[in-house]
């Protein structure tokens, strides 16, 4: 039971944080019982780098089947601690700055939420099985759709939501459709033994809910509000798929795939980050974000280096929450964001040092220097967006100005610590000669940027030919690679059941509803008893 400890705290803490805002000040004891449970939880997770318990298995789950090669583990592993650590931070980096964000519908309701998805996210990157991380992936992809349905009454995010959830349900089709080629084959379950055509289904399965393959990105304008749980729910469920990824055996990738697949993911890597550049600030390049680093986790499983992917993964979450999560800013706090810029950038003895070695080799082709570049673009946008203006910190009360930077300085800390304690070779050197060409280069970008267009600091895209150029790339793009096809006919579909159910409710709700449904009765009982001449 200690496996699932930290999970069990954070839902219980989550329930408890739900009835105290019934009480007088019920505000403040919420927020105060969630950060304690929290600091407690993430003090256990730390633990657990050192006192790794025993794989808490389901097994057996099926009473008609008493073997074990179906059982549904979860367990701490390198791959587990480092995604689990790293999302455990950033629920506490939440509620710590959460008071800063009380203006924008930060609330006990929204805390507890966070607390709920903080679970489902480390038990979703503790699946061992294929069969947990399924189980765990539609538990998250439900939290986000209620979460989306709960927060907006517009209709376009609404219907984002909807095809969100449409793109991530077929993910996880296709991973059942990979379990159903293992069953009949007489595989086991298991992410280490699965067969050609099932890993390659896995892969897809992945790769699609990543939004790579195909590029989908149906959050491609951000909700204005809610940083906190937005960010942390669009992070939790990418990190339950990069787990997968990691996981994910060097074997699986048949031999002619290699090539296409490498190829697709280095444009989209260079797609995605020059829109995370060109975005208006960072909650609107969140979905490019959280796709360019998803991209290079995938270049490195291409590349024959899972434990490579582990960084760029951490990197994603804990220096994208720091970004994230910076809403009230003054020139001091500047420089504690720039330290995960500094953990991106993968310079050595960085956290993400040791993730070049599974994107580029020396002498470097055509798909290492798009890389490169991609890297470099991802930086400068990390840098532009974290210096721009935004609320201001010297506003807030006293006390929120005390506790609003430990989250800050804490979620991007945690990125170091978890790469120094989890990471096969801690911080290391890594390859310094791309990583020192990535650092040159942004600042070259940057320069650039600030010369070319010294005014406000305002989207690229809202700037003359460059802007016209962004937009139009953007536009070729959406029309050829991305699904905004699929998404057509999926709206087609649901258009047409809900008036063929708006139809059909007006006629039983009617006058003639009780006679129309005898009609249907008889009609049914003679198809059913091959009367009427069919």
């Amino acid at each position: 039971m200690l496996t699932i400890l930290p999970v069990a705290l954070l839902f219980i803490t989550a329930l408890a944080v739900y009835f105290l805002r019934f009480l007088r000040r019920g505000t403040g004891y919420a927020w105060m019982a969630a950060v304690l449970m929290t600091i407690i939880t993430w003090g256990g997770v730390l633990a657990l780098n050192w006192f790794t318990p025993q794989v808490f298995t389901i097994s057996p789950w099926r009473p008609f089947d008493p073997g074990n090669a179906d059982a549904i583990r979860l367990g701490w592993d390198s791959i587990s601690w480092v995604y689990g650590f790293s999302l455990i931070s950033a629920e506490l980096a939440v509620l710590l700055t959460a008071a800063a964000r009380f203006r924008r519908n930060s609330n006990p309701l929204t805390w507890a939420t966070n607390l709920v998805l903080a679970g489902a996210g480390i038990a979703a990157v503790m699946a061992q099985t294929p069969l947990a991380l399924l189980m765990a992936w539609v538990v998250l992809d439900s939290l986000d759709l209620l979460i989306v349905m709960r927060l907006s009454r517009a209709w376009k995010f609404t219907s984002r939501g909807v095809l969100a959830f449409v793109v991530r349900s077929i993910s996880s089709f296709l991973l059942i459709g990979a379990l159903s080629i293992q069953r009949v084959e007489g595989g086991a379950l298991t992410f280490d033994s699965m067969f050609p055509q099932a890993s390659l289904l896995v892969l897809l399965s992945i790769g699609l809910r990543l939004g790579l393959l195909p590029l989908n990105t149906p959050y491609s304008e951000e909700f204005p509000f809610q940083r906190g749980l937005i960010s942390f729910v669009r992070l939790a469920a990418h990190t339950a798929g990069l787990a997968a990824l990691a996981r994910f055996p060097q074997s699986g990738v048949p031999a002619v795939w290699q090539p296409f697949l490498y190829t697709i993911t280095v444009i989209i890597c260079l797609y995605g980050a020059v829109m995370w550049l060109a975005a208006r600030n960072e909650v609107q390049g969140r979905p490019y974000w959280l796709l360019v680093l998803s991209g290079l986790s995938f270049v490195c499983i291409l590349q024959g280096q899972p434990s490579a992917s582990i960084a760029w993964g951490l990197v994603m979450v804990t220096s994208g929450m720091g970004l994230f999560l910076y809403s009230a800013r003054n020139r001091g706090l500047t420089v504690l964001v720039l330290l995960g810029a500094l953990a991106l950038s993968g310079l050595p003895f960085t956290p993400a040092a040791s993730g070049w070695a599974g994107l580029v080799t020396a002498p470097f082709g055509l798909g290492d220097l798009v890389i490169i570049l991609s890297m470099a673009l991802l930086l400068a946008g990390y840098v532009r967006h974290s210096i721009q203006p935004a609320d201001k910190f010297n506003e807030l009360d006293g006390w929120v100005r005390g506790i609003y930077p430990i989250g800050l300085v804490l979620v991007i800390l945690s990125g170091w610590i978890a790469a120094l304690f989890g990471l096969p070779v801690g911080l290391g050197t890594g390859q310094w000669l791309p990583a020192v060409i990535t650092a040159v280069l942004a600042i070259g970008i940057g320069f650039v940027r600030w010369r070319v267009f010294p005014t406000r600091m305002a989207s690229l895209a809202d700037n003359g030919w460059s802007g016209s150029l962004i937009r139009a790339a953007d536009r070729t793009i959406t029309n050829v690679v991305r699904l905004n096809w699929l998404y057509e006919i999926l709206w087609f579909i649901y258009r047409g059941l809900r008036q063929l159910v708006n139809f059909v409710t007006v006629i039983f709700e009617g006058e003639g509803g009780l006679m129309w449904a005898f009609v249907l009765l008889a009609l049914l009982v003679t198809l059913l008893t091959g009367g009427g001449g069919f």
